[in-house]
């Protein structure tokens, strides 16, 4: 049996996005509207969309750079080790004085529900004009990953470079903001969780019927691919060839945080390495999978081998294109 391996030399992954430092705490519950409660645990991890994806996709064995700001601070002392120790391509990514490193709280419950407060800080600094400068990095790109936890006209900007550059763009549409249908008509892939679909277009997509009335809504916004994460369902994947609700495969939830950012970064690196688009939909989903059994969002992304074994484990053999 031939053995897939992950090939990072070839094709470039460039995310734009957000740098935060995560404080997690682990309850029982949440807590009530003005009570306190105790929590178990805590832990004080990096995390923000952007690098979240950029540390997936290359743990899975993505070749990665990232374009993003970060305070001219002790968090981003931590963050420049973090890119270096995870190979990730940190020359684009401008400091500031002007504010802090972005920072979120989150919740954990023993159900495996989660809760998040985001406090944008340098992240909001990244402009418009940080993407001009950087025009040639995401032009030389393969696949580019954007989010919305940077300002949205920044993410318009990249996207429209990409679309110049006939790249493929995977938009990450969280959290949910207000008027992206100029977004999803330049996006080569979205992949919304259901919150994010139903704010979309008022469709909660809790079954493969209602997934399906979503995407014919998503497509009429303009909307190309579409792989709507749900959670321990799976995923719904739509384009012109697919049109599907992939079960997920099981595992012991601990921590969800970050499970849809491992997809976002293992699809961009299942794409890379010449995995058609069905199969790259189920690496991802498998990566996400093994995410949850581990805590925080930052270092819970498996390699692209454990993936592959726990593919096999459940029967499922990739082929590359």
């Amino acid at each position: 049996m031939t053995t897939i391996k992950a090939d990072n030399n070839q094709k470039k992954i460039v995310v734009v996005g957000s740098i935060n430092c995560d404080q997690t705490a682990y309850l029982e519950r949440f807590p009530k509207i003005n009570q306190t409660v105790f929590a178990k645990s805590s832990t004080l991890s990096l995390g923000g969309k952007g690098l979240n994806q950029a540390v997936a996709a290359a743990t899975l064995g993505g070749n990665v750079s990232m374009i993003s700001c970060m305070g001219d601070d002790v968090f981003g002392g931590i963050v420049a080790t973090q890119l270096r120790r995870n190979q990730i391509n940190q020359e684009n990514i401008r400091l500031t004085e002007k504010v802090g490193t972005g920072s979120a709280t989150i919740y954990v419950t023993e159900k495996g529900e989660n809760m998040i407060a985001v406090t944008p800080g340098a992240n909001a600094e990244l402009s418009p004009r940080d993407i001009e400068e950087k025009y040639s990095v995401i032009s030389d790109a393969d696949i580019l990953i954007v989010q919305l936890e940077v300002p949205i006209e920044t993410v318009k900007m990249a996207m429209r470079v990409a679309a110049e550059a006939k790249i493929i763009t995977i938009l990450n549409p969280a959290p949910m903001l207000e008027n992206i249908t100029d977004l999803l008509k330049l996006s080569t892939i979205i992949t919304p969780n259901e919150t994010e679909v139903e704010a979309l277009v008022g469709i909660y997509p809790e079954n493969e019927e209602t997934a399906g009335l979503a995407v014919l809504k998503l497509k009429e916004q303009g909307a190309g691919v579409i792989i709507i994460t749900m959670g321990d369902k799976g995923y719904y994947i739509s384009s012109e060839k697919l049109e599907k609700l992939v079960p997920s495969l099981p595992v012991n939830v601990i921590d969800p945080t970050g499970a849809g950012d491992v997809f976002n970064g293992a699809l961009a690196t299942a794409l890379t390495n010449e995995l058609d688009l069905e199969q790259s939909a189920q690496f991802a989903s498998a990566a996400a999978a093994l995410s949850v059994t581990k805590r925080t969002a930052q270092d819970s992304a498996p390699t692209w081998d454990q993936t592959i074994e726990f593919l096999r484990s459940n029967n499922i053999e990739l082929i590359k294109c």
